[in-house]
């Protein structure tokens, strides 16, 4: 991550409510880390959840939400993270003891291999640190350029999309 001069910021409970109350703030931001100005929960809905998550189980943060920020500015560029720590039960019959990775860039910082990177240093992180092997990426049918990132990443496509069930995502697979 270096070359791209980004760090990854764990997202405490405090961090996320942080960004949710700065909404529509010139420049908010929570310890030295700038929020983008036009961010909004309703246009990133998974942030509230995880922030629920955190105020139940603090426990779960590192396995939760990073901010990805460049490092040069302080600003943050997205996100990304596990939905859960490893092996969950949803799971089982694709990845028994993996975990499903989760990423957002910000609309002007997309396309310069942000998220990329992050991804990269994220399943290193699981993989190096903690022995996780095997990681899913569900990625809407019609989402182009995130499918493009997994398969720059490795994942392979395992799973298509099922047209009866308008929520259920393309899956996408690595296995180290």
């Amino acid at each position: 991550m270096d070359s791209l001069d980004l760090e990854l910021v764990s997202m405490s409970a405090e961090f996320i409510q942080a960004m949710i109350d700065g909404q529509g703030e010139p420049t908010p931001g929570y310890e030295g880390v700038r929020f983008w100005d036009k961010w909004s929960v309703e246009s990133d809905p998974g942030t509230r959840i995880r922030l629920i998550q955190l105020q139940t189980m603090p426990e779960l943060q590192p396995w939760l939400m990073r901010a990805i920020v460049r490092q040069s500015d302080h600003q943050m560029v997205g996100h990304v993270g596990f939905h859960t720590p490893p092996g969950p039960q949803y799971l089982k019959h694709i990845a028994p003891a993996g975990l499903e990775v989760g990423y957002s860039v910000f609309p002007p910082f997309r396309r310069r291999g942000y998220v990329s990177a992050a991804v990269f240093e994220l399943i290193n992180w699981a993989h190096s640190g903690h022995g996780v092997n095997e990681f899913v990426a569900s990625i809407n049918h019609e989402n182009v350029a995130s499918q493009a990132v997994a398969t720059k990443l490795g994942f392979e496509f395992f799973r298509e999309f099922d047209p009866t069930d308008p929520d259920r995502e393309d899956i996408y697979l690595l296995r180290l």
